[in-house]
């Protein structure tokens, strides 16, 4: 028995018995785990994930590694924010309030996103920036992608495993705002806020200042874009887009290099940034002085107000419309509505172009209580057709006019001097006041506490939003 027993034991420890590996490891199987021990289909457990909020998507990445690499994977990157701003189109909509809080003798500025339903007076907290200008910050271009700012976090108790968190930025201003050019609506701190593909661009409103920020608010994710080229006058006009070609989100910056008293001698520039790469890089010249701050991109273009030479004196006082070609990356002029012909460049001052359902939308305030909306579409047989969308009249005046987003019920949204969201019924013809972001809106912190605000000077701007897992340094 003795001899026995050793003979089995010898042949267990020969190759090809196992010998060389433990009993109770060869013995332990892995079980599984989550959806596969449901027995529920990849595809399946995909579409399911893809509908949830981006903040439960990045709390079932630590589920299982399958589905880490499932959120990972850039084609779910893509199916998720075709989802996002599909959905939209067929319910209320979605908004952010950036509630930009400013104290100019302290020097320090504040800016807090708040998700807003479009409807009621509750706002919850979603994300936040400070800044001071008692340190500058240090953020620099890395040759690949973008280093990360000397930010103070603030834990919002959804980061969980991803790494990222809420933001402080410090900054050095200017305060010098007495340009006839800078026609900016005088925002102190950040301005006319950018929406693209869930991904925010915030251009410093400060006078000769370079800073631009992009943030996703639903992944925390947050860079400082590497410097642009400085304007003569100090204002930065750019644009935000998505390449359709590539998948890149890119950002486009109009700059004047030079430009004399008279406004006849000048030289304009422009220049593409693709989000990830360390600097910016030089395309074809504006033919104009480009006046626009902020610009859609709408079916391949970007469109600029620009200031045209007169034909009798050559300065540049006529308003006129250019428009910057993607693909191309040229500019070329486009056709200017009819009231445009026959104003001066100071009669456009808070003209804006937008987009709406889709189309060109320009912005036209010809009284202190009154706004048209004039949309361009192409006409059978010749160029684009500026038409007469309709006509809002609001019950008081107003300095200030953003339309900003157009719901699935025909509603058309905007706010007003930096306080007061209303909504433009376009069956009734009629202007239903939403809410008043200052005095009216209840803002929660993360806990769904009410946030206690302090004095100050409050300046609200509201934007359409689509969350999104678009990454700024994957880009």
């Amino acid at each position: 028995m003795a001899r026995a027993s050793a003979g089995k034991r010898d042949m267990m420890n020969q190759p090809g018995h196992g010998g060389d590996v433990p009993v109770a490891k060869r013995r332990r199987c892995v079980e599984p785990t989550g959806a596969a021990a449901a027995g529920i289909p990849e595809d399946i457990v995909e579409e399911i994930v893809l509908r949830l909020p981006v903040k439960s998507i990045l709390r079932f990445r630590s589920v299982c590694k399958s589905w880490r690499a499932m959120v990972a994977d850039p084609r779910f990157v893509r199916l998720q924010l075709h989802h996002s701003t599909t959905a939209a189109r067929h319910h209320p909509p979605s908004m952010l309030v950036l509630a930009d809080w400013c104290v100019p003798e302290q020097w320090r500025g504040t800016i807090d996103f708040f998700s807003y339903p479009g409807h009621g007076v509750a706002a919850d907290f979603a994300h936040r920036i400070t800044w001071s200008s008692n340190s500058k910050s240090t953020v620099a271009a890395a040759a690949d992608g973008y280093a990360a700012a000397d930010w103070d976090a603030v834990d919002d108790g959804d980061a969980a495993d991803d790494g990222n968190a809420d933001d402080n930025l410090d900054d050095a201003v200017d305060w010098d705002d007495d340009d006839d050019w800078d026609i900016d609506v005088g925002a102190i701190g950040w301005g006319l806020h950018l929406h693209c593909n869930g991904l925010v661009l915030l251009r410093s409103t400060m006078k000769y200042s370079t800073q631009m920020l992009v943030c996703n608010p639903a992944t925390k994710e947050l860079a400082e874009l590497p410097d642009c080229a400085p304007d003569y006058f100090g204002v930065q006009a750019v644009s935000f887009y998505a390449d359709q070609s590539t998948g890149k989100t890119k950002v486009v910056h109009c700059f004047i290099r030079h430009c004399d008293k008279t406004y006849t001698d000048y030289s304009v520039g422009c220049e593409v940034l693709s989000l990830g790469s360390p600097a910016w890089r030089p395309v074809a010249d504006p033919p104009y002085l480009v006046k626009t701050k902020t610009s859609p991109c709408i079916l391949g273009g970007i469109y600029w107000i620009a200031a045209l030479p007169s034909p009798s004196t050559g300065s540049c006082t006529t308003p006129g419309v250019v428009r910057f070609d993607v693909c191309s990356e040229e500019f070329a002029s486009f056709p200017c509505p009819p009231f445009m012909e026959r104003q001066k460049m100071s009669d456009v001052a808070c003209g804006d172009l937008t987009e709406l359902g889709g189309k060109l939308c320009y912005v036209h305030a010809p009284a202190d209580d009154r706004v048209e909306l004039w949309t361009a579409s192409a006409a059978d047989g010749g160029g684009p057709r500026w038409s007469l969308q309709c006509t809002v009249v609001l019950p008081h005046s107003f300095d200030t006019f953003f339309q900003f987003t157009y719901d699935y019920q025909g509603g058309i949204f905007f706010y007003v001097d930096y306080t007061m969201i209303y909504r433009y019924d376009v069956q009734r013809r009629v202007v239903e006041r939403v809410v008043d972001m200052l005095e009216e809106m209840t803002y929660f912190d993360r806990s769904r506490r009410k946030l206690d605000r302090c004095d100050g000077d409050w300046m609200h701007h509201a934007i359409q939003y689509s969350e999104s897992l678009v990454s700024i340094q994957a880009n």
